[in-house]
């Protein structure tokens, strides 16, 4: 029996589908956590009567914002015997693709509804949708295959999920 304490990866899985989940082969360095807090001036704050003092700024808040994440991944196929990465950057495609195009429920036509976790400490679970989904591939081997890629993957809090009605839709 090791010693070592088992190492927790972080995950991108899908809500949706249990059976889509991305481990990272390798944690990220960094995780990058934004929150906008939407601020707006108001039409007539600076027009004279608007009940304000001469030359002051107003501001108003104009709605809650959920958070944006973004991650970096590093999958290296070359350091285990040449598996390549396809596999990963695959479901990592998946979670961003359509899901059920030609399903009769409008709720399934849409992306998967994904949530990141790592480990059970520290960083809550983060329901989100992918917003941007970038692949840079480094190695290839002599056939041509992708042995080494980074994925930046952009995601955005969503803790539940709906379809825009098509114009003109019922």
């Amino acid at each position: 029996m090791s010693d070592k304490p088992t190492l927790a990866k972080l995950t991108i899985g899908s809500l949706d589908d249990s059976s889509i989940n991305v481990e990272a082969q390798y944690n990220p360095k960094e995780l990058q956590v934004d929150r906008t807090v939407p601020w707006a001036k108001p039409q007539a704050s600076n027009k004279a009567g608007s009940g304000g003092s001469p030359g002051e700024i107003r501001l108003e808040f104009t709605g809650a914002e959920g958070r944006n994440m973004q991650v970096e991944l590093l999958f290296d196929g070359y350091e285990t015997n040449g598996a390549g990465v396809t596999d990963n950057i695959t479901k990592l495609s998946t979670l961003a693709t359509v899901r059920g195009s030609d399903a009769s429920a409008s709720d399934e036509r849409r992306p998967h509804h994904c949530v990141v976790s790592w480990g059970d400490r520290g960083l809550p679970k983060f329901k989100c949708v992918i917003e941007s989904l970038s692949v840079k591939y480094q190695m290839f081997s002599p056939e041509g295959k992708p042995l080494r890629a980074t994925a930046t993957v952009k995601l955005k809090e969503a803790d539940s999920l709906s379809v825009k009605k098509a114009a003109g839709a019922k």
